[in-house]
């Protein structure tokens, strides 16, 4: 497979992804993927006899048009992508935008010029990409949207659970501290994944009003992480008594990052971490004992990037699709796991539903991979 990358200006730092999924805000949504199709469970599939649509014979061009493309979650997402195109026998070129809408704008109509088959949207909204992604459509694109807020019709979008991702770390909290907490709530206003997560906190808390806030922080920059320890380590200082602060409630893994930095320095065992998201770079802390990493409530990333594509690929062949492929979040524990560390690939071993797809794809994907 040919994988091209663009970026849309030079720079020494690239701002960070979320791990929050797209909304689509769209009227109608669906929760279960397309019928008369078949789960891939990573073992090859007997296709004989299953016809490929003619629409997807050939090798497809993919564009992914992604605001960003650093940070750990965003390189599983991107490996997943190029890891299914490839599969599929396709072509990938990734345009980075370097955090800037107007360039995404721009990438947009690049790859619509470019004459590709599949768009896939990362991290875009309405306000900047509604006209370019019309353009898309209206050329015969099939777009296919993530941590987006695009509602055009015609295009599909995929989406995690963001109030179920907060909510369920929000309860486990709850249930370790017998409903009274004292949290630092790690997120940014003005991203629509994590204003339903913010959301999800506010409603939470006015049915437990045992769970305060007691301070807000997080910062969005190249240096997420880093800024965020900083922002963390001038928090502990503030409340460095035992109790004043009981748990930090984190809505990126980025700021996560910078959470664990923070208080492993600062020698504050007393304080819980609980997590949205995880990577490879998260999974350790499990077992870090300078920090009392307690949950993670989180989707993979695998399974979103893999999942768009074929999305993309359903629409080329003129399926129909969910107008919202909906991905479940799961929460993993530090006391559900083993004594001794595993690597990220062994989780679902101790974890099932961290891989599972409960999506159901058409055998013709297997046909062209097997024909691939």
């Amino acid at each position: 497979m040919k994988i091209t990358r663009t970026l849309a200006v030079a720079v020494t730092a690239t701002a960070l992804l979320f791990t929050a999924a797209c909304s689509s805000e769209q009227p109608t949504t669906e929760t279960t993927a397309p019928t008369n199709s078949q789960q891939d469970d990573g073992n090859e599939v007997d296709t004989t006899g299953v016809e490929i649509p003619e629409a997807v014979q050939d090798p497809l061009n993919v564009a992914l048009v992604t605001r960003i493309t650093t940070g750990s979650w965003y390189e599983t997402y991107a490996r997943a992508i190029e890891s299914e195109v490839a599969a599929l026998g396709g072509s990938l070129q990734i345009y980075d935008s370097n955090n800037d809408l107007a360039r995404m704008a721009d990438n947009v109509n690049t790859a619509v010029n470019s004459q590709v088959d599949v768009l896939l949207i990362n991290n875009g909204t309405a306000e900047a990409l509604d006209a370019p992604v019309q353009s898309a459509l209206d050329a015969g694109i099939s777009v296919v949207t993530y941590d987006s807020d695009l509602t055009l019709d015609g295009i599909a979008t995929i989406d995690q659970d963001d109030t179920a991702l907060a909510t369920n770390g929000l309860q486990a909290i709850a249930d370790d501290f017998n409903n009274e907490a004292n949290l630092v709530v790690l997120s940014v206003a003005g991203y629509a994944p994590l204003d339903r997560r913010l959301a999800a906190v506010a409603d939470f808390q006015s049915e437990n009003p045992g769970i305060v806030t007691v301070a807000e922080s997080g910062t969005v920059s190249g240096n997420s992480a880093l800024e965020t320890q900083a922002q963390v380590d001038a928090l502990l200082k503030q409340y460095p008594e035992e109790g004043q602060i009981t748990a930090v409630w984190s809505h990126w893994n980025e700021f996560t990052r910078g959470a664990f930095e923070a208080i492993k320095q600062a020698g504050r065992d007393d304080v819980a971490v609980y997590s949205v998201d995880l990577t490879d770079q998260e999974l350790p802390y499990f077992w870090d004992e300078g920090v009392n990493f307690v949950a993670a409530s989180a989707t993979n990333p695998a399974t979103i990037g893999t999942s768009q594509v074929r999305l993309g690929y359903q629409l080329v062949a003129g399926e129909d699709v969910p107008s919202n492929l909906l991905v479940n979040p799961v929460l993993i524990r530090k006391s559900e796991l083993p004594a001794e560390p595993i690597t990220f690939d062994q989780l679902p071993e101790t974890v099932p539903a961290w891989s599972d797809d409960t999506a159901e794809w058409p055998l013709w994907l297997d046909a062209i991979k097997n024909k691939a």
